[in-house]
């Protein structure tokens, strides 16, 4: 619910923006410009309702998002195909090292138990081999359920079976669980590890095809662990086949020391929390783009707000705004947008990205709901009444064929924001995009009248017509029965 397509990006400009591309807000649309037409809005005023505190707490400048990245300059790329990062007993020991000194308040993981793996890392294999540490296909990082030996022919082989029980650690520390997924006391772990050690871990397989099944049980053990659906448990095992594979028929490809936790560092930053950044296309973009952090009373929030101006911009031209929510996704779509415009397929607007504060994470559908749905009265006073009138100080903004943009949850609320826009004096849009919305969230959400959202937040009680123009969709893998 989280993504959209590049395709319905440019149908929604190539449907909602107008030109720009006049000197004055009254001529009309030229010939060579979006297949789209309509003739350009008077200019519509709009009255700032900021108070100086909030005024007072604007801050604007070049794009920061990538120094929020924990260090990471650029976006880190894995080839396509079967990928294999390759451990030796030094590299094990490096990594160790390097971990205890990351994270010195681990109190779960003890000095001791570092040294004790180190120890043996530096003197076992004797033979100095070398071990898969993690594998990636098609540039994705894919959890091993077993690790085959980097020699592995096709043949025989013999492989130590799931442990009965794992541990698995969050910010609290360390929690035991059995081959299910449940929950069970340290002491429970200790026990059963014992007898699974005690017992017989190995199990000898004739060939690879007779392995499949025994991988496949595996696949679902660690499927139970890590909460994972059927369908992903099945996706994980077609990904472990192929890794099987290419180390019998020697086609992986072998990625530097340190290159994974570098990728998980990136989609797990925690500053940034997981922005979705396409660190070559925004740095294509930069040059363009002013970010602004503003500060709303109501909300007690801040929004990272990022401003990416079209080609060939001029500060006397009017320009329609291009608002979309969600920027720690949608900022990311601004660079294929504004590629559009390069390119004569779309006409020039000024696209507007609404994100969170770099400190909250935009990802996290709790804080999602929150602004877009519990908090969506505010959030649309602070959109209409602060942000737009704030922006079109700064711009010459044509709010008479701007549009808001919404998806998944943020299209519930451009569809919130459509039929409430009657209650306030500032008119900043025209055009509003509903994508995917979720629709069903207020059936089981408590804090949306159900019965509000199913009549338009009795829009047409107050109002005999709507004269905004309204556009949703829904994506082709959409449950229809949502």
């Amino acid at each position: 619910m989280k993504r959209i397509t590049a395709i319905i990006f440019s149908l929604t400009i190539l449907l909602n923006a107008s030109s720009c591309r006049q000197n004055s807000p009254t001529s009309s649309v030229s010939e060579t410009s979006s297949p789209v037409t309509m003739e350009v809005s008077e200019p519509i005023s709009l009255t700032n309702h900021m108070t100086e505190n909030e005024r007072s707490k604007i801050t604007v400048g070049d794009l920061t998002v990538f120094d929020h990245m924990q260090g990471i300059d650029k976006e880190i790329t894995i080839p396509d195909g079967v990928c294999l990062e390759i451990w030796s007993a030094d590299n094990f020991a490096d990594h160790l090292k390097h971990f205890r000194e990351k994270n010195p308040d681990m109190s779960y993981v003890t000095d001791e138990e570092i040294e004790q793996n180190i120890e043996y890392w530096s003197n076992e294999p004797a033979d100095g081999s070398k071990t898969i540490n993690s594998a990636f296909v098609d540039g994705e990082y894919i959890q091993l359920s077993q690790i085959p030996e980097l020699d592995y022919d096709g043949g025989e082989l013999t492989v130590y079976k799931k442990p009965p029980c794992y541990t698995v650690f969050n910010e609290e520390g360390a929690i035991y669980l059995d081959s299910d997924g449940n929950e069970i006391t340290e002491e429970d772990y200790n026990k059963l590890y014992e007898e699974f050690k005690n017992g017989d871990p190995q199990i000898t397989f004739a060939d690879f095809e007779e392995f499949k099944p025994f991988l496949h049980e595996s696949c679902e053990i660690d499927g139970k662990i890590m909460d994972y659906t059927a369908e992903e448990v099945e996706d994980n095992y077609k990904k472990n086949v192929a890794i099987w594979e290419a180390v019998i028929d020697q086609s992986y490809k072998k990625i530097e020391y340190g290159t994974t936790e570098k990728y998980l560092e990136q989609i797990n930053c925690e500053s940034t929390n997981t922005w979705e950044i396409d660190c070559d296309k925004i740095e294509e973009i930069a040059p363009f783009v002013r970010e602004y952090s503003i500060y709303d009373e109501q909300l007690d929030s801040s929004f990272t707000v990022h401003v990416t101006l079209p080609p060939d911009f001029s500060p006397g031209n009017f320009y329609p705004a291009y608002v979309l929510t969600d920027g720690v996704w949608r900022f990311n779509n601004c660079a294929d947008m504004r590629k559009a415009m390069e390119e004569g397929s779309a006409d020039d607007v000024i696209l507007v990205s609404i994100g969170f504060d770099y400190s909250m994470d935009g990802t996290d559908d709790t804080n999602r709901v929150h602004f877009y749905s519990d908090k969506s009265e505010e959030f649309l006073s602070f959109i209409t009444d602060d942000l737009m009138p704030y922006l079109g100080e700064e711009y010459n903004i044509d709010f008479g064929n701007s549009t808001l943009y919404g998806h998944s949850l943020g299209g519930t609320f451009a569809h919130y924001a459509a039929f409430n826009s009657d209650k306030f004096e500032n008119q900043p849009f025209h055009n509003y995009i509903i994508g995917s919305p979720v629709f069903w969230s207020p059936g089981f959400l408590p804090y949306v009248d159900q019965d509000e959202v199913l009549n338009e937040y009795g829009y047409f009680d107050r109002n005999e017509s709507c004269d905004k123009r309204i556009f949703i969709c829904g994506g082709a893998d959409e449950d229809p029965r949502l």
